[in-house]
């Protein structure tokens, strides 16, 4: 669910309860901006003016976040050198402020981290230091460090309770509620977002309880109690209305209109999410735009009316692409591959699918949806299917050209002629035998590609059904941290689907039948590998290799040595250089691949080289394979193969 901003302004909020009157400086900015120009004399009372400029800069309806900063970098340099902790403490707190409103949390933590040391260094009230540890918990929750966010805030509630600061501070309350509501731990949430809503009404805080009553809505989502989610909703609505908030209204207008496509009212949710767009228009916020195109475009695909889901879906990817927001492009792209699976459109499910895949770090595995990469590999799998129709189909003329042919044999032998039916017996006999092999070769190629398939493919199509069952019940039992596992589990059996299929086609593809192709293909799966370990890396083929012929068998096993021997170079080798060489001479091909790296003993065991997998497979294509390595002493890999 789409909800930015709902933890925007805890930071700012707990600024505005730790803040102390400021004596002698006034607080709109107007009038603050006057007080400036004529307050010659640089002292504190200039420190405090310089920071309600700043804040009212960055927190009005609207903000100028550069302007802001720079003149809250001045209050911060004349503070330190007046020695001022109050004045310090407050100017890296609204530096902070402004971090977090524009998404960069770990900026905003340090900043936060710096008023909370000063505030402690300069023992300042007890209040202060609460709302400081408050700060640094909201940009914790902005870090996913939710564990954190609770420590923090139990450490302000403590501090708040030992010096019985009163009132208490509501986003505090807040801040805890929201750990426990990303957690998805909802019951636990609720309490305190009560307490924090109580806090509020006192103090009048409209704008503190509408995103407050929003976060309780969510939870009341998660508990799929619809009726109190509208109902909290609609409450925050008219106090972010009351506050003049547009852009929190923009949210609680798409969370009202996904509380109704939960509750199987998706034709009363439309105008909802409307009212939301229109908003992110009139005040020209591409990201609010984006996200109620988005939500848009998820509930008319849940009424299964495609086009305009189809067509809302691309207008959020075009402004997350504009605005280059990661995050939402990361999820738009992954809507639309899921919108085409679900229409049965594989090809572009696939499109949108390996998009979405390439702007995904490897490192980072978010959302990958199981539903859609079965998809994409049934797509897969179906093309690799109908090329083995088509070889069937192939078999199936030849052995009818093969019939039509003995039976024009037959029709010669009645002749009579000795002389002409032994010629013809022969001749019969050659072309038998030339059309038996190509027979049996395409026999062979069948017999290969459905044993690959069968290998690579069915045990891990059987793996993802399973695991993808498997899943649902266990987003069922409400285990999403498994279910995650779980998913990234399917992800990578996917991948691996893939990239199987793909060695197969290229294998079988008789444009591949090129010695120089097969070098292509290794310096181009072994480029990027050596680059991600810094390997200085050459590949060096002779001119030559246009001369030699290969057959599949040969063409296939070179590569999958070479693949072999890459991934071990790359994974124990540490080397720091690396070459691979291909060469023809004699009608023999020799590929050489070595390495400057830490060597080992050929001779021992080690149980990871692939060396017996290697020197089998050389076997079988009829080669020799030599391996030379010593440690500390690189390794030296030599295949030499009939060409």
């Amino acid at each position: 669910m789409q909800y930015r901003l709902l933890l925007a302004f805890l930071g700012y909020l707990t600024v505005l309860n730790g803040r102390l009157a400021l004596a002698q400086v006034p607080n709109s900015l107007d009038s603050v901006r006057v007080y400036l120009k004529t307050h010659t004399v640089q002292d504190t009372n200039y420190v405090r003016a310089l920071n309600v400029l700043g804040r009212e800069l960055h927190s009005g309806a609207d903000p100028d976040y550069e302007r802001a900063d720079s003149v809250l970098k001045v209050s911060e340099q004349l503070a330190e050198k007046l020695h001022y902790g109050l004045g310090l403490a407050k100017a890296f707190t609204n530096r902070a402020s402004i971090y977090y409103l524009t998404d960069q949390p770990q900026l905003a933590l340090d900043y936060f981290q710096k008023a909370l040391t000063t505030a402690e260094n300069h023992q300042l009230p007890p209040r202060f230091i609460c709302g400081a540890l408050s700060n640094v918990a909201a940009a914790l929750g902005k870090l996913q460090r939710y564990d954190k966010v609770v420590e923090m805030e139990l450490r302000s509630l403590k501090l708040q309770e030992k010096y019985n600061v009163q009132p208490r501070i509501a986003t505090t309350y807040g801040g805890i509620g929201n750990a426990f509501r990303q957690m998805r731990k909802p019951q636990q949430a609720l309490p305190y977002y009560q307490q924090a809503l109580r806090l509020m009404k006192v103090e009048k805080n409209t704008r503190g309880m509408s995103i407050i009553e929003n976060n309780m809505g969510i939870c009341y989502d998660y508990l799929e109690r619809y009726d109190q989610s509208l109902k909290y909703y609609k409450m925050a609505l008219k106090h972010a209305e009351e506050a003049k908030f547009e852009l929190l209204q923009a949210d609680i207008l798409v969370n009202i209109g996904l509380t109704l496509n939960l509750s199987k009212r998706s034709a009363e949710a439309i105008p909802f999410v409307e009212q939301s767009l229109a908003i992110g228009r009139r005040q020209e916020n591409k990201a609010s735009m984006a996200t109620a195109y988005f939500n848009l475009g998820r509930i008319y695909e849940d009424l299964k009316q495609y086009k305009p889901a189809e067509e809302n879906l691309k207008n959020a990817l075009a402004l997350a692409k504009e605005i280059d927001h990661t995050d939402k492009i990361t999820n738009y792209t992954q809507a639309l591959a899921d919108l085409y699976g679900g229409m049965k459109n594989f090809e572009e499910a696939y499109r949108f699918q390996l998009e979405k895949n390439r702007q995904t770090d490897s490192v980072k595995t978010v959302r990958t949806d199981a539903e859609v990469q079965r998809l994409v590999a049934g797509y897969e799998t179906g093309k690799k299917e109908a090329q083995i129709k088509i070889l069937r189909q192939q078999a199936q003329l030849q052995k009818e050209e093969l019939r039509q042919q003995r039976f024009q044999r037959n029709t010669f032998l009645i002749g009579g002629i000795l002389l002409l039916l032994l010629g013809g017996a022969v001749t019969a006999w050659l072309l038998n035998r030339a059309r038996l092999r190509r027979l049996e070769d395409s026999l062979k190629l069948r017999k290969q590609i459905a044993h690959d398939l069968h290998d690579e493919v069915g045990s891990t199509l059987s793996s993802i059904s399973l695991l993808s069952g498997h899943t649902n019940e266990l987003l069922r039992q409400n285990r999403p941290e498994t279910a995650q596992k779980m998913v990234k589990k399917i992800y990578t059996d996917a991948r691996q689907i893939l990239e199987s299929i793909d060695e197969i086609i290229w294998t079988i593809n008789p444009g591949n039948d090129s010695l120089p192709r097969i070098a292509m293909r290794l310096q181009e799966y072994a480029q990027p590998l050596m680059d991600s370990k810094n390997i200085r890396f050459s590949f060096v083929t002779n001119p030559s290799l246009d001369l030699a012929p290969i057959s599949m068998e040969v063409r296939r096993g070179l590569y999958l040595i070479g693949k072999e021997a890459v991934n071990n170079l790359v994974k124990y080798s540490n080397a720091t250089q690396a070459t691979i060489r291909f060469d023809y001479d004699k009608g023999q091909i020799v590929v050489l691949i070595e390495d400057n790296g830490r060597g080992f003993s050929p001779d021992q065991n080690t149980g990871r080289t692939g060396q017996q997998s290697m020197q089998q497979r050389a076997r079988e294509l009829g080669g020799e394979l030599t391996v030379q390595s010593a440690p500390d002493d690189g390794t030296r890999i030599r295949l030499v193969v009939n060409g």
